[in-house]
């Protein structure tokens, strides 16, 4: 059933928090999916590569991690993991600070009534016993506000480490999402992008354009003067493209030396005039090595542009793209080209 599979997730949590902490290594998203997938009973490989470690009493540290990681866990797959889970941790949480709240309140209430007797009855000053009564009841209303206050404390204690969890698997889907060399986004980041901008293009009726881009001769560049200089060349239209990408727009690695750049809310028309001043901005810059001096020439890039149609598939619009950029590319290249020529 649904609440004993939740049960089993939430001890799951909690015992890999367990774990952690037992072995003294951050709460960091990959080790947290290591131990939650090992006591969620996910992979049982895992578990008994886990096992055979730790009856041979080798220390789990983190490069220990890392490697159960790399063996059993797939990056994709550790992110889905641990987004269920603080997902599901928030919810368990939420509810427990409710419960916690209305417990306290009731302790409260019941306590405020339990002194508003003892009053009376110190005042009247009879009925020793029930006075005894009172006193005990006072006594378990105090001990009842000590384990609400442990409570508390021990959901502060949950709460900082989820909040932990919370930061880091923000950085592994930044991580997942970024390309190493140039910081910009990567192929996972625009597939997602497109399906996205593409929905609400459809919902909000308004105009999506792509841009692909292409550097010109990119392999001249590595083989003339080494891949330092290819990786500068690839930062470089990288670094022009994200500046011209301010949300909403996208700015992609779409692909060794090609880039996208998806621009919601904007036609056809604007789409290549925004192409235009990208090409002519990066070709008017020559590149110079900082380190001797040397003169590299410029760099161009050719550019196809296709606008969504509304309810086509996405792979015809990437083809109509593709098409662009490719006519730019034996139109003679640095230029620009529209779908439809």
């Amino acid at each position: 059933m649904a609440g004993d599979y939740l049960d089993h997730l939430q001890a799951a949590a909690e015992k890999a928090l367990a774990s952690l902490r037992r072995h003294a290594v951050p709460p960091t998203a990959l080790n947290y999916s290591v131990w939650f997938t090992h006591h969620a009973g996910q992979s049982p490989a895992l578990s008994r590569a886990i096992r055979e470690l730790e009856e041979r009493g080798e220390p789990l540290d983190e490069v220990r991690h890392l490697e159960l990681a790399e063996r059993f866990l797939g990056r994709a797959a550790q992110l889905e993991r641990l987004q269920e889970l603080v997902g599901k941790a928030d919810g368990t949480l939420d509810a427990v600070a409710g419960e916690l709240g209305g417990f306290r309140a009731h302790t409260a209430a019941y306590g405020a009534t339990l002194e508003g007797a003892a009053t009376t009855l110190e005042e009247g000053g009879r009925l020793d016993g029930i006075s005894r009564l009172v006193a005990e009841l006072r006594a378990a209303t105090l001990a009842m506000r000590a384990r609400a206050d442990s409570l508390e404390r021990e959901l502060g204690r949950r709460d900082a480490e989820l909040a932990a969890l919370r930061v880091d698997l923000a950085k592994a889907e930044e991580a997942m999402s970024s390309d190493p060399l140039t910081g910009i986004g990567n192929r996972r980041l625009f597939d997602r992008a497109l399906k996205k901008l593409a929905r609400e293009a459809v919902e909000q009726g308004a105009p999506l354009a792509l841009l692909l881009v292409d550097i010109d001769h990119f392999k001249r560049f590595n083989d003339t003067y080494g891949h330092p200089v290819g990786d500068l060349v690839l930062k470089l239209v990288a670094a022009k493209l994200a500046e011209k990408a301010q949300p909403p727009r996208i700015a992609a690695r779409y692909g060794g030396e090609e880039f996208a750049l998806l621009l919601p809310a904007t036609d056809l028309a604007a789409a290549k005039a925004l192409a235009e001043r990208i090409r002519t901005e990066v070709a008017d810059r020559e590149l110079v090595l900082k380190s001797d001096g040397r003169r590299l020439g410029t760099v161009t890039l050719s550019i196809g542009v296709a606008r969504f149609r509304p309810g086509e598939p996405l792979d015809a619009f990437l083809a109509r793209a593709d098409q662009a950029l490719y006519r730019a590319k034996a139109g003679g290249r640095n230029r620009v080209e529209c779908e439809g020529g």
